[in-house]
């Protein structure tokens, strides 16, 4: 059995939410069963991974927090273009 922990909800990542996390990846544990996070954000996968417990409490692969989309669907970012006035004097 696995327990699916959505942490999306950790704005600020830190060692008393890792604490807690281990802690509940431990009482699962005993109970035959493991822990895996959703949703983490970057900052919290860091400090999981500084703490030691990456292999303990891994991250799903869809936890990054992505903008935009995915990078295939990106437009490449075009100069900026600007119509000359007719009235303004060519420099």
């Amino acid at each position: 059995m696995l327990v699916v922990c959505d942490v999306g909800g950790i704005d600020r990542p830190d060692l008393e939410a890792i604490d807690g996390v281990a802690r509940l990846a431990l009482a699962a544990r005993r109970l035959g069963c493991g822990v895996r996070l959703e949703n983490a954000s970057p900052q919290l996968r860091d400090l999981v991974a500084f703490a030691g417990l990456a292999e303990v409490l891994p991250c799903s692969i869809a936890s990054a927090v992505e903008s935009g989309g995915q990078a295939e669907e990106r437009e490449e970012p075009g100069g900026v273009e600007e119509e000359r006035d007719p009235a303004d004097p060519v420099a």
